[in-house]
């Protein structure tokens, strides 16, 4: 008796199969994977030109001066039952402090330039606070009050695996325009910086004006220079040694999109173009703080850094 040929894969043949299926989702998955780096870069250079054309869009509104890194203190003499004391109010920068208006000084100041509103120093890049500062802030209107501008997704994406829910900003602006501690380690004062005057002396190309905060994407400033990522630059302000006046403390910014088997960092500079900064080769915390003190100057790089970023 003929027996009937029954249809069907073998055992083989299925294994064949599945190896075939798995090699092309694992291919999917890594085009899905690229495109979406992709565009992540892509709105965060967006959102950096964004931020740089509309400071300078203030300096044409405002007689050629940049919008001030971070909010300062202005203070007066007023009499205050019966008595002269000094008051203090805030000038916003481009994002303000967390409280505003003005405040008294303590009965103990003696007209000293210390006086301090607490709420004012509250970091102010993730929840409602960070809203309340970039609404606030001088540049509001100038990037048509789009909060979206003010965020790159993956410091979104990289908070949200950190429990640190509705980021908001992650952004700081070089405290080279304005941002002035000579008066007092405790107060900051402002000095105007005109963007002709950067122009005129050629600088404006290589002058920071903004760059992103550090995350935790697993680079090596993420090891080697952030104890709390989430916490640096979180007044908007990016710190460091700027020729001419002080600063209170020294930061880095981050390099928080990979290329490759590389880290880089998205940067606006004042003369409003957008560059891609590749983090130095086995970078520490020495190299990145000298990065941004070059960068953050106006200077050109060094030739150490030019070798380490190739």
């Amino acid at each position: 008796m003929l027996q009937k040929k029954t249809n069907g894969f073998t055992l083989v043949e299925l294994l064949v199969v599945i190896s075939i299926l798995g090699i092309l989702a694992g291919a999917l998955t890594m085009q899905v994977t690229k495109a979406r780096s992709i565009g992540q870069s892509v709105r965060c250079k967006a959102n950096l030109r964004n931020l740089a054309q509309a400071a300078l869009n203030y300096g044409v509104d405002h007689e050629g001066l940049m919008p001030c890194a971070g909010s300062y203190e202005r203070r007066w003499v007023a009499k205050i039952s019966n008595a002269y004391r000094p008051i203090y109010r805030e000038v916003r920068g481009w994002v303000s402090w967390t409280g505003s208006g003005r405040w008294n000084a303590s009965p103990d100041d003696d007209f000293a330039l210390t006086a301090q509103a607490p709420q004012m120093k509250k970091a102010c890049y993730y929840g409602d606070t960070a809203y309340f500062s970039i609404t606030n802030g001088v540049l509001w209107s100038y990037v048509g009050k789009d909060l979206s501008a003010y965020a790159c997704d993956v410091h979104k994406s990289v908070a949200k695996r950190a429990s640190l829910s509705k980021v908001q900003r992650s952004y700081v602006m070089n405290a080279y325009f304005g941002f002035d501690n000579s008066v007092s380690p405790t107060m900051a004062d402002w000095r105007a910086i005109s963007i002709d005057a950067l122009s005129a002396r050629g600088s404006a190309g290589n002058m920071l004006l903004f760059a992103e905060l550090p995350a935790f994407t697993g680079s090596a400033h993420a090891e080697k220079v952030a104890t709390d990522a989430f916490g640096t630059g979180s007044d908007g302000v990016l710190e460091t040694d700027i020729s001419g006046y002080r600063c209170t403390q020294t930061e880095v910014f981050g390099f928080n999109h990979q290329v490759a088997k590389r880290y880089v960092a998205h940067a606006a500079f004042a003369d409003g173009h957008v560059d891609v900064l590749v983090e130095p080769l086995g970078s520490s915390s020495a190299d990145l703080k000298e990065l941004a003190k070059q960068l953050c100057n106006g200077a050109e790089l060094s030739q150490t850094l030019r070798d380490k970023m190739r």
